[in-house]
């Protein structure tokens, strides 16, 4: 007895727009933790800041990667490492995001 086919749907298509999303976001909050590290002249906003603008990168290169694949064969998963990074770097971000709301505040 075989399985019936699986229609993926339009799940594989949401789930690549969120990685870009995902990547935009992160891409917008390394800028205005640059921005606040530059104008504060806080060395460690700043490498954060370039921190989140590499993380953003990888993220955006490896969705497009997962495009290539998934448009192959949409039962491909992400795999553990790519989410437990994307994980970190989403928590890095908000930590960056709220070190530079502290430091704004304290003028």
């Amino acid at each position: 007895m075989s399985a019936a086919p699986r229609d993926p749907g339009l799940q594989p298509e949401r789930t690549l727009l969120a990685w870009s999303r995902t990547a935009l976001v992160l891409a917008a909050d390394a800028l205005l933790v640059l921005r606040t590290g530059y104008l504060r002249r806080s060395p460690g906003l700043a490498a954060l800041g370039g921190v989140l603008a590499l993380a953003a990168a990888g993220l955006y290169a490896h969705g497009v990667r997962r495009r290539g694949a998934v448009e192959h064969d949409p039962r491909v998963s992400a795999g553990r490492w790519w989410m437990r990074g994307l994980t970190a770097a989403v928590v890095l971000a908000a930590g960056g995001a709220a070190w530079s709301v502290l430091v704004n505040t304290g003028r």
